[in-house]
């Protein structure tokens, strides 16, 4: 398993072209910030290719002669303990690229709202002292932004558990149009909360649809007080349909609150994984919160 903060890292690398194209109206501080931290989000991608470049034929003859092996794989796995591998020349790029990203951040977060909004993002990267130091250094513009905002509201606010009432929260449909809450009360929920590719194969974003279609749908048939609510964290609905569309979930009328980046969805429900999952009861109460999707848990709920 990767490292908590390279993780973190990598789930702003999946942002970083969006933010800059999402963004209106930004101070010259902040450009100046988005495209240092794009350069260097370029050369982390440049790197991966790298990280998972072909051995050279040669190599894997000579490595074969030399290891006796039978596979590719035998071969791969050996050559990244060797220190001239290009895994491990790969590692540590990412370790430098790492490094240089969270010193960027450092360097502009007290006068930049978008270097702010990335220290929210991996907030759980941070321990609560330093985020309060964090918010002491802000200058008084950028204290009064969203992203100062959020951070205060995550040192303050108590996540919701198991046997809390669940919290109904503004979102919007497809179409634009508020979700109506009041038309599903009385029946039991399951919300994910993003992190489609997540939850199967990331070479095919239909995993999760798939598994839905052909292993829940039958089993909910004619129960009436089910309903499954994908939700996606977007800042636009172009985005929000394009997303919908790639994993398939526009049959099941996804729901976004539009914050992007900055909601405060992960801080009430203490999302610390993608995807987690809400299991609500027909009396509104939680069930179960859960890091990560398992069929079980689902199952089980539905019995």
């Amino acid at each position: 398993m990767k490292k908590l903060l390279i993780i973190l890292t990598a789930v702003l690398v999946c942002h970083s072209l969006q933010a800059q194209n999402n963004k209106k109206n930004q101070s010259k501080t902040d450009k100046e910030y988005e495209q240092k931290k794009a350069a260097l989000y370029e050369e982390f991608k440049e790197n991966g290719k790298w990280h998972n470049a072909v051995i050279p034929p040669d190599r894997i003859r000579a490595m074969k002669i030399k290891k006796q092996i039978d596979s590719l794989t035998k071969v791969r796995d050996s050559l990244m303990h060797y220190t001239d591998s290009l895994i491990a020349i790969s590692d540590n790029n990412r370790k430098r690229i790492n490094n240089d990203i969270n010193s960027l951040r450092k360097d502009y977060y007290a006068v930049s709202e978008s270097a702010l909004e990335d220290v929210y993002r991996i907030k759980k990267g941070h321990t609560k002292d330093s985020l309060e130091k964090i918010l002491a250094n802000l200058s008084p513009k950028i204290r009064k932004s969203k992203a100062a905002q959020r951070i205060k509201e995550y040192l303050t606010e108590e996540s919701l558990k198991a046997g809390d009432k669940f919290q109904e929260f503004t979102c919007y449909t497809l179409d634009g149009k508020k979700f109506n809450w009041k038309s599903i009360r009385g029946k039991r929920l399951f919300i994910i909360l993003d992190g489609y590719d997540c939850m199967g194969s990331h070479m095919n974003p239909l995993a999760f649809k798939n598994y839905y279609k052909n292993e829940i749908e039958k089993k909910i048939k004619g129960l009436g007080d089910f309903v499954f609510i994908p939700y996606f964290s977007e800042d636009s609905f172009e985005k929000f349909k394009k997303d919908a569309d790639y994993y398939g979930m526009t049959e099941y009328n996804p729901v976004s609150d539009m914050e992007g980046n900055l909601t405060n969805i992960d801080i009430i429900y203490n999302v610390k994984a993608t995807p987690t999952c809400l299991y609500v009861n027909a009396d509104g109460t939680i069930k179960a919160i859960t890091e990560g999707f398992e069929p079980k848990d689902l199952e089980e709920f539905l019995k």
